[in-house]
């Protein structure tokens, strides 16, 4: 399908919301790879996700693939499984499509992105699955290429929040030929009052709930925890490439800023989908902290006309986009 022209027919383009957190809500096999292994433990959940986002009117749905890079899916045991676990995500996406005859209606975007198998009962990386850096550019090829050969239409890079570990995977999936689209996830820093590529231990509203007791070591995203301007992520990844940049997986009130940001220093598509999911590592369950309606309410307020794609993240249900889809109808 041509992107552009798919691009082109409507003011404005809906992609779905938590593919990952709806596949643990609707009752999919959870690992420290998140959702990972429901694409083959658990296929019928992930279909029904899918179905559930088309059927709200979602022109974009995002693979199952947000935690199926091989070193990802070392935590669970499963990277001899990558091949498969990618694969079957995509053809229960292009069975959601077909389901719902919406066949040359609906893309679907391939997600990628830099998140390790996670510690037990933590978020952080647990250090014995982490790669060195030439493995995770081969680990990012390696999937990219599945994702090209399965028949994405195009590559989601979702969560990115640093520069070293970003460009590895901006380059790798750059290289498949596909459109790219960056999601870059950020927060306001609480010690300065700046925007920053999202960071636990710096974010000014708490994402987590967790015993802070009992952890051995502080939440984090990725192993190096820095902090670094977003402004600064930005000149880095836009200066290699992608055709649409945004701000996802990141609190309203944080993507108001890194909008802004964002549109200063980028002329092409934008895309916007926010979180409303908080985590509790303790039980695993999450708080959604927005209403339907207040969901469709609080997007609608940061959506102006730079703003091309919209959508939603963690905690963002069939629901929710049916609420914001309406409100823009």
């Amino acid at each position: 399908m041509d992107i552009s022209n798919f691009l082109d027919r409507k003011n404005k383009i809906f992609i779905d919301g938590g593919t990952g957190s709806e596949v643990e809500r609707l009752g999919g096999q959870m690992s420290n790879a998140w959702g990972a292994l429901a694409n083959i433990h658990s296929p019928e959940v992930v279909l029904k996700v899918h179905e559930n986002f088309i059927n709200a009117g979602c022109d974009i749905i995002t693979t199952n693939t947000f935690a199926t890079c091989r070193h990802t899916l070392q935590g669970p045991g499963s990277e001899d499984k990558t091949l498969a676990i990618n694969q079957a995500a995509v053809k229960l996406a292009k069975q959601a499509v077909k389901n719902t005859n919406k066949e040359n209606k609906v893309l679907i975007a391939g997600s990628m992105t830099n998140f390790f198998a996670l510690s037990e009962n933590e978020y952080r990386p647990d250090p014995r699955f982490l790669p060195s850096l030439s493995d995770e550019e081969k680990n990012y090829k390696e999937m990219a290429k599945i994702l090209l050969n399965a028949g994405v239409d195009i590559l989601l890079l979702e969560m990115l929040l640093d520069i070293d570990h970003s460009k590895i995977l901006l380059n790798a999936a750059l290289e498949t030929g596909l459109p790219v689209w960056v999601g870059l996830s950020c927060c306001i820093s609480k010690h300065d009052q700046t925007i920053i590529g999202r960071n636990y231990g710096a974010e000014q509203t708490e994402s987590l709930i967790y015993d802070k007791t009992k952890i051995r070591e502080n939440p984090k995203f990725l192993p190096e925890d820095k902090i670094i301007p977003l402004v600064d992520i930005i000149d880095e990844l836009t200066s290699i490439g992608g055709d649409v940049y945004g701000i996802m997986h990141s609190w309203f009130e944080d993507s108001k800023l890194g909008l802004e940001v964002l549109k200063d220093k980028w002329s092409g598509p934008i895309m916007f989908y926010p979180e409303i999911h908080l985590f509790d590592t303790s039980t695993g369950g999450a708080i959604i902290t927005a209403t339907e309606d207040e969901f469709a309410e609080n997007c609608s307020n940061l959506i102006d006309n730079r703003i091309k794609i919209i959508g939603g993240c963690c905690g963002v249900t069939d629901n929710h986009l049916k609420s914001l889809i309406n409100k823009f109808k």
